[in-house]
């Protein structure tokens, strides 16, 4: 009874843990494992705070986890029935060697038998049992024992059948099918199929081999994540500190006139929350994603050890390799960029408090303002030649590539998101509700809603050889423009689809880049900066217009309706941009001269981040910094 129940235990074994199975859940590929386990891998890929999916270790294929919880997933009923009914078949039982009623108290391996005391003595007496494993049933009932896997040195292949009485020993492990074969199978199916055989042994000292330096790497990789995560903490002291003696600023000034002004000193305290509050949950997002890649490698590495002390037999060789694969992407990642830490502690820096009055010379309507100074460029290399830039509706800047895709990038130059890596983008925009509208390099336009599910809607638009390239603009109620620098026109479509409720010719002005403002439209072209107005269905007037000599303009829209320019010099590789009135007349200048790295390609973008910022972009290089004030 005692071998027979052994058997079960180990057909009722989780393949990870090689324990019975606790609490078994079961993936959408059938396979069913311990959920503590389960728990553990998701740990292992837990690199952002919501992961929804697990790998199984066996066949590869995902299972989604709903509210990446492992509870979520099904329960294997009939296992777990199993494994209970087997436990409780463990319960205290008769000695099977004397027979006479007494219950058993130990349990001997070696000999499969539950054993009293008496018997025990009886057994001892025979000098070789003394070297036998004895252990009391109490601890195998309570798990505080588990029994040593007893495989037979000869495993014999399972590919063939033993009909003739001439089993198969298994001699080698394809790599391709991750299994143990023999001889034979080795000659007449893998090799033949071009698979990849190793002896047994040869395999197990290469992966021994491998595993130990995939876990130095991994060790040294976590100790890497270990100094970067002191810099998070040593930049979040630092951005606490520097913004608590800010509050100790405000508050001495306050107190002067703390009866009259409890007003100014709350708006003043609000907006250092502001910006305490996402600068610290920016830190602390990355000090987690750090913690959990630390986690990881730890966790990956301890599940490999284990599985090293598992004999070649089942799906120990898949599971090996799932880990270790696991463990290896791990240690590809590339390691984490201290400057974009200290970048937040810069910007803790950046924010200033400057009192309005002195105690002898005091303004009773305010104790100061608040501003934040930005001290320096942000300046991000692009990962190939950039086709557009837009704003946002979250804040964020998309910069696309006619290669393909679209790249989010933050405010802080840190790149979050890829979305439509198919689509060789030539121009999109956003619509009020977070949607796309994709102007790709054939001009075809598509709308996508905010997931990137992309809709039925179609357009008519002109084909390169009839309009030239194509720019895109889409307005504040989602009518999407459509310039042209060959026809010099532009057209004009509802969000529906379907053919241009108008075109407006340009009258030999090349609609290079557009942009909406309010019921008028900018346009920028080599030359100059043109606001024209829409008269009627095929007419435009020209409204205002500027320009500047050796300079080319790209124009944007800011979120009070003023309007930017960049006043690029190609030549010098120099940049100024200045801030105009809806009617061109120059506000103030923003930056003068500024040089940028000289791009190969006369093709720049200037956008403007919700918060205010500025991102100018050229071919190959993106370049962030805010509006002074």
């Amino acid at each position: 009874m005692a071998s027979l129940n052994q058997t079960i235990a180990r057909t009722l074994e989780c393949s990870i843990c090689l324990e019975l199975l606790s609490d078994p859940k079961q993936l959408s590929c059938s396979h069913t494992f311990c959920k503590r386990c389960l728990d553990n891998m998701l740990a292992c890929s837990s690199q952002t705070e919501t992961v929804n999916s697990l790998t199984c270790p066996i066949c590869r294929s995902v299972t989604d986890v709903k509210h990446g919880d492992v509870m979520n997933l099904n329960a294997n009923v009939p296992l777990k029935a199993l494994v209970e009914d087997l436990r409780n078949s463990q319960q205290l039982c008769d000695c099977e060697v004397c027979q006479t009623g007494s219950k058993a108290v130990h349990f001997c391996q070696e000999c499969g038998k539950n054993v009293c005391n008496e018997c025990l003595e009886n057994h001892n007496k025979w000098p070789p049992n003394l070297k036998h494993t004895v252990v009391f049933v109490k601890d195998i009932q309570e798990r505080r024992f588990v029994f040593e896997r007893k495989v037979s040195k000869e495993l014999y292949c399972q590919e063939h059948d033993t009909s003739d009485g001439q089993p198969n020993i298994c001699s080698g492990v394809c790599l391709t099918c991750k299994k143990l074969i023999c001889m034979r199978s080795s000659k007449l199916l893998h090799e033949n199929e071009g698979h990849t055989v190793v002896g047994a042994r040869e395999y197990k000292a290469s992966f021994q081999s491998k595993i130990q330096i995939l876990q130095a790497e991994g060790k040294a990789k976590a100790k890497t994540i270990e100094t970067h995560l002191a810099v998070i903490k040593s930049q979040m002291k630092r951005v606490t500190d520097h913004i608590d003696r800010k509050y100790v600023e405000i508050t001495n000034v306050y107190l002067v006139s703390v009866k009259l002004l409890n007003d100014s000193k709350s708006a003043l305290v609000e907006q250092v929350d502001a910006h305490d509050g996402p600068l610290n949950l920016r830190l602390q997002k990355m000090k987690g994603d750090h913690e959990r890649l630390v986690a990881s490698l730890k966790k990956t590495s301890e599940l490999l050890d284990s599985s090293l002390n598992a004999p070649l037999s089942g799906d120990v060789i898949a599971i090996r390799d799932s880990l270790s694969d696991k463990l290896q992407s791990l240690v590809d990642r590339e390691d984490p960029d201290n400057q974009l830490v200290t970048d937040v502690g810069d910007r803790a820096e950046e924010l200033f408090f400057t009192p309005r009055f002195t105690p002898d010379q005091q303004d009773p309507l305010s104790i100061g303002n608040f501003r934040v100074e930005y001290k320096t460029v942000r300046s991000v290399k692009l990962s190939c030649r950039m086709s557009f830039l837009a704003s946002s509706v979250d804040g964020r800047m998309a910069v696309g590539y006619c290669g393909g895709g679209i790249e989010f990038v933050s405010e802080n130059g840190q790149f979050e998101q890829t979305v439509l890596s198919d689509v060789k983008v030539r121009g999109a925009r956003f619509l009020s509700d977070g949607g796309y509208v994709v102007l790709d390099v054939s001009n075809t336009i598509t709308t996508y809603s905010p997931e990137c599910v992309k809709s039925d809607a179609r357009f008519a638009t002109l084909c390169p050889n009839e309009g030239g390239v194509g720019s895109l603009a889409v307005s504040s109620i989602n009518q999407i423009y459509v310039g042209y620098c060959k026809a010099m026109k532009i057209q004009a479509f509802n969000l529906g689809g379907g053919t241009a409720i108008r075109e407006i010719q340009c009258n030999g002005f090349e609609p290079k880049q557009i942009t909406c403002l309010d019921d008028s439209m900018i346009i920028s072209n080599i030359t100059s900066t043109r606001i024209i107005a829409f008269d009627g269905v095929a007419k435009q007037k020209v409204l205002h217009k500027v320009k500047k000599p050796n300079a080319y303009p790209y124009g944007a829209v800011t979120q009070d309706n003023s309007i930017l320019i960049a006043w690029v010099n190609h030549d010098q590789g120099l940049v100024t941009i200045e801030k105009f009135t809806k009617r061109l007349k120059l506000v103030k200048t923003l930056l003068s001269d500024y040089k940028i790295e000289k791009s190969e390609l006369n093709w720049y973008f200037l956008q403007v981040f919700t918060s205010g910022g500025v991102a100018f972009c050229t071919s190959n290089r993106l370049y962030i910094w805010a509006c002074p004030p």
